[in-house]
């Protein structure tokens, strides 16, 4: 491993991307009460740094252009954040007292915030398919991560931002040569984020006729990196030949993932040294790892249908590398178990993709109609619980194909995009408890977010906010932008989204339960440059 610290007037002239001795970030802020009530006037502050000298590193011969703000640093070192929304269940509520608002513009917005419409036209003018292709491109494609009072983002441009999560000010920006489409975690002051986007060469391409592609497979930089969770310097790069965009799982000072070839991987979370390898399993995309178990955990792995591995699974291995069980799921349909990102609770796997037999017609997407499922597995030996049809048959679209749920007090919560609904189902059995529609154009793709008796689901521009108990919508907070695959966080008395337009927000919670004007357009409203 080489680490080499250069000049920031060196990296302004190599980069050309405008970071070093003149780095602008659009920053909103204003105070707000206990209540989450306009404590005065709102205004928002253009946040200027007329001088950050940026570094380039080389880890392992690869360039990290970092730029730090040791001056914004809340100077927290032993937070952490271990696997995806930081919890089994998929549900990332943090406690605390945090109760901030703030808007972070990302170096690269992908699109205006605020325009609502023109991202409409555009999805109908050039399809939903547009939005999907752009988003892996560019804006966020996984939700923010929380540790150390600082909110984590990993951007499908590149970036990786670290971000004090009381005023919005960025502590240190990470230029790495790859698409970050896995969600930052953080464990004993590292901060690791997968390499790799979701797209195919062309010989991988024509392998989905007999089976499926590794996604990802030499189609630009992909693998591990590890990174200082202060500062932003690279540790250590583990390179691999496909994607890693799952987000990994860290136990014991271990830290799991897999990628698009389909192979399981465990290292050292200090040292990178790899521990071992097993698989392949077919592919994995956005199927994030979890666990069951914690005395003796069973680490569990979703992955679709590749060439040769011509079945999509379910699999439990052992933190030694074994195979504890494997459920292979011949009805699913593309990548379904490979991108669904699967939620665990006490003896209970439940995943969500489309499947159902899919009924063919011929070999074309438009040829054929699928419908969506919900699987539950026993943990412990991975045999089918239940399973549930969600939707009816339909035409399948889209680049990713799970839908992925949350678990909360025993009641599985999934979004059904084919028919435009958000369901509730019993986790003992998969009946209905209740359900409730999205609104036009949401992508539907990932699991809400519980906190004090409310359920908080991404809802294309919306945060839907629903009575937990009734499944009644109790409001629809507009934030501007599209969340488009993004759950969102709650930290304290705060909701932080990020989404497919590249901005950070900070909302108060009682703002996002209680009023439908965005907290941004108040702000806009009143516009001041200090």
């Amino acid at each position: 491993m080489q680490l080499r610290n250069w000049l920031g007037v060196v990296i302004a002239l190599i980069v050309g991307l405008g970071i070093g001795t003149a780095v602008g970030f659009l920053y909103f802020t204003s105070h707000v009460n206990s209540n989450g009530v306009q404590g005065r006037s709102p205004s928002v502050l253009l946040y200027k740094v007329q001088s950050s000298p940026s570094s380039l590193y080389t880890v392992d011969g690869f360039p990290v252009c970092v730029t730090y703000f040791q001056e914004n640093s809340p100077g927290l070192t032993n937070g952490s954040w271990t696997l995806f929304d930081n919890s089994t269940n998929r549900v990332p509520s943090i406690p605390g007292e945090l109760n901030v608002s703030w808007v972070f513009q990302q170096e690269m917005p992908a699109f205006q915030l605020g325009n609502i419409s023109g991202w409409v036209n555009l999805i109908k003018d050039y399809t939903p398919q547009f939005r999907e292709g752009y988003v892996q491109m560019m804006g966020d494609a996984v939700p923010p991560s929380y540790a150390n009072g600082m909110v984590y983002i990993a951007a499908s441009d590149g970036f990786l931002y670290a971000i004090d999560a009381e005023n919005g000010k960025p502590v240190f920006i990470d230029m790495i040569p790859s698409t970050l489409m896995s969600q930052p975690l953080i464990y004993h002051d590292i901060v690791y984020v997968g390499l790799g986007g979701a797209f195919f060469t062309y010989g991988q391409g024509l392998l989905n006729a007999y089976g499926g592609g590794h996604r990802g497979q030499f189609t630009g930089l992909s693998g591990l990196m590890a990174l200082n969770a202060s500062d932003g310097r690279p540790i250590w790069f583990f390179v691999t030949k496909s994607q890693v965009m799952p987000t990994p799982l860290i136990l014991n000072g271990t830290i799991y993932f897999d990628d698009g070839d389909g192979f399981i991987y465990a290292l050292n979370a200090t040292t990178g040294k790899l521990e071992w390898k097993l698989g392949p399993f077919g592919t994995a995309n956005m199927a994030s790892l979890d666990y069951v178990n914690l005395t003796s955990p069973i680490i569990v792995a979703g992955f679709s249908s590749s060439y040769p591995v011509n079945v999509s699974s379910i699999v439990g291995v052992s933190t030694n590398g074994k195979v504890v069980w494997r459920t292979y799921l011949p009805f699913t349909y593309d990548s379904g178990p490979g991108d669904a990102v699967m939620a665990v609770s006490g003896d209970y796997v439940v995943d969500g993709f489309i499947s159902g037999y899919p009924i063919r017609h011929g070999i074309l997407p438009n040829e054929t109609l699928a419908r969506e499922i919900v699987v539950s597995l026993n943990a412990t030996n991975g045999r089918i619980i239940w399973v549930r049809n969600v939707s009816g048959y339909a035409v399948p679209t889209g680049a990713n194909n799970g839908e992925s749920p949350a678990i909360v007090h025993g009641i599985v919560m999934v979004n059904d995009r084919k028919d435009g609904l958000i369901m509730a189902l019993n986790l003992s059995n998969g009946r209905l408890i209740w359900n409730d529609s999205l609104v036009k154009l949401a992508p539907g793709l990932i699991g809400p977010t519980y906190v004090d008796g409310y359920v908080l689901n991404p809802d294309f521009q919306y945060i839907q906010v629903i009575n937990a108990s009734t499944g009644k919508v109790v409001n629809l907070y507009p934030t501007g932008q599209d969340l488009v695959i993004d759950t969102p966080l709650v930290v304290g008395q705060t909701v932080i989204v990020d989404g497919g337009f590249g901005y950070v927000e900070a909302i108060p919670l009682y703002f996002v339960v209680h009023n439908t004007t965005s907290y941004y357009q108040i702000l806009h409203e009143n516009f001041v440059e200090p």
